[in-house]
């Protein structure tokens, strides 16, 4: 499995509780693909004992690096955020599969919640490298407008970018689900890629199903190992059985997740 060693360049409070991280870790800024994660030991010992899993947000090989957004939950990702400047970090990574762009020049649609924006801004940055360049348009979702954690380094990437808050304190007010439906009304062939809570892809899948719309998730679960040795991350699959977030995914065709059941568990 690959392993490196990141060295903490620089850490920004960019909204209360989320932090970004430059790491230098000239490895993984070279073979990072965008939907693709590190697994972050986060000290020497054994206190925390697991890694942490984090989306990589953006990597810049010609300068060696990587950049994660860390949301502040508990105890590991807590201690993140009071390291300074120097710091080497234990990691594993790339991992798992990253985002496939469409071939045939489709309009995007990305869809995020919360720190979900993560590896979408990965994968806009990359999407406008491409030689047949997509037109691709943006729907950002969350509780507030502090919340919409990067949402200029996001909306600075697309063609078209709508904020959405639950309480209305920026952009429209609703779910990013309100303004997706009517989004997929366009007469144009298109492809929906989200990231964020389960519930939401959830309502993103089923939207994207009623409308014929080809739909891709990337799943956000808890991971003991990082590479599909624990099960620890297993989601339900249409199909019969699991598939395995840190190994199998994070990103996934819709249609192969049984979100009926994820919605029992």
């Amino acid at each position: 499995m690959p392993r490196a060693t990141a060295i903490l360049r620089h850490r920004e409070e960019v909204v209360s509780g989320h932090y970004l991280l430059t790491l230098d870790c000239p490895e993984v800024a070279k073979a990072a693909q965008p939907g693709q994660f590190v697994h972050l030991r986060i000290g020497d010992g054994t206190d925390p004992l697991l890694r942490r899993p984090f989306s990589i947000l953006l990597a810049q090989p010609e300068t060696g690096e990587v950049q994660i957004l860390v949301r502040t939950v508990g105890r590991g990702t807590g201690i993140i955020a009071t390291h300074d400047e120097g710091v080497a970090y234990d990691l594993l990574g790339p991992l798992g599969n990253g985002w496939e762009a469409p071939a045939g020049g489709e309009d995007v649609v990305l869809v995020a919640g919360g720190i979900g924006v993560a590896p979408l801004i990965f994968f806009a940055d990359g999407l406008r490298l491409m030689e047949r360049q997509p037109y691709v348009r943006s729907i950002f979702g969350a509780a507030n407008q502090e919340a919409l954690v990067c949402w200029t380094e996001f909306a600075a990437r697309c063609d078209e970018f709508t904020a959405v808050t639950e309480d209305g304190s920026a952009g429209e007010t609703g779910l990013v689900t309100d303004v997706l439906a009517p989004e997929l009304e366009r007469d144009r062939p298109q492809h929906v890629y989200a990231c964020g809570p389960d519930g939401m892809l959830a309502a993103v899948a089923r939207i994207c199903r009623d409308a014929g719309v080809p739909c891709y998730v990337s799943m956000e679960q808890w991971m003991g190992c990082g590479v599909g040795a624990c099960l620890g991350c297993a989601v339900p699959a249409s199909a019969g059985g699991y598939v395995r977030v840190c190994a199998d995914g994070p990103v996934f065709d819709a249609t192969e997740i049984d979100w009926e059941r994820m919605k029992r568990r």
